[in-house]
């Protein structure tokens, strides 16, 4: 008998004031934080505030940008 598994969370990105493509659900909360590292970097923004509520957090940027990394 095969059993598949499936993670007992899983993270889901978004932002306002950017579009964002590719994937945005991920299976832990660093991958959605690289990914988000990595776009931040394409797009030469600055972190300024971290909102952090246990299961969700939203990053500031310096021009508006918002980032949103939740537990799902």
């Amino acid at each position: 008998m095969n059993f598949l598994f499936f993670p007992e969370h899983f993270y889901t990105l978004g932002a306002t004031g950017i579009k964002l493509h590719g994937q945005s659900t991920f299976s832990s909360r660093q991958e959605a934080n690289k990914r988000m590292y990595e776009i931040i970097g394409k797009k030469k923004l600055v972190i300024k505030e971290v909102y952090d509520d246990k299961h969700f957090k939203t990053y500031v940027c310096n021009n508006g940008v918002k980032f949103y990394i939740n537990r799902v």
